[in-house]
């Protein structure tokens, strides 16, 4: 499908000038407008193609890959935390959130794991729990004492958790939107509120204190990110 230029994100980095319309996400794990097609990272943001066949048949020959699987859809989702590998080039890079959005950041390390925060969870019986991810994905584990807004670290691609960062005082905290977006906070309280209103937060930036709400972080660890956020 196709959409047209000037309703696209700004950190798309597309011409909108020269043509009229441009990829659209496909339905997936991201959220059409909190992604980027995988067209338009190969072309316009990498700047391994020149033109959308070329992207096409890169694709196509499964020079791309997602989380460490192969993907050939040009309009495949790619969103926050995901981890674009190049196999060619080999050239790793994670998804993250900046003041204009989305962008791609190039990794040195950790190129097997990934950060994913739980949406919310299922319990399936006496002793079996579903985590529901941001990235649309989910695993079933045994009953353990994992709750929303915490976040894990997996194995990549299978997806295996081999950490947990629960979402409490004192943990380091990736604003992914408000007006701190993309900046690195500490978080100092947490505000509980009854009702249907989410909890608010109160956390510790290099400009000093302010409040946000949970949807707006994503738990990285204590001290340091548990993993290589990118450069």
């Amino acid at each position: 499908m196709r959409i047209k230029r000037g309703m696209a994100p700004k950190f798309w980095k597309i011409e909108t000038k020269t043509r009229a319309l441009t990829t659209s996400p496909s339905a997936g794990p991201h959220p059409a407008f909190s992604s980027i097609p995988l067209r338009i990272i190969i072309r316009d943001i990498l700047g391994i193609s020149e033109s959308a066949s070329e992207a096409k048949a890169i694709l196509n020959a499964g020079k791309v890959q997602i989380d460490g699987i192969t993907r050939k859809d040009p309009g495949f989702p790619v969103g926050l935390m995901d981890v674009v590998h190049i196999p060619d080039t080999q050239k790793y890079y994670r998804v993250m959130p900046s003041a204009k959005g989305l962008m791609l950041k190039e990794m040195t390390k950790d190129y097997d794991k990934k950060m994913l925060k739980i949406k919310n969870k299922r319990t399936l019986g006496a002793d079996k729990v579903q985590l529901n991810f941001h990235d649309g994905t989910n695993t079933t584990l045994a009953n353990a004492n994992y709750n929303p807004n915490d976040a894990v670290v997996v194995k990549l691609p299978s997806k295996e958790i081999v950490s947990h960062v629960p979402l409490e005082t004192g943990v380091s905290l990736l604003i992914t939107g408000g007006k701190n977006i993309g900046k690195i906070a500490k978080l100092k309280k947490i505000e509980r509120i009854s009702g249907s209103r989410a909890d608010e937060l109160i956390v510790e930036t290099e400009n000093g204190d302010h409040k946000t709400q949970v949807k707006f972080v994503f738990a990285i660890g204590k001290g340091k990110p548990l993993i290589d956020l990118g450069e």
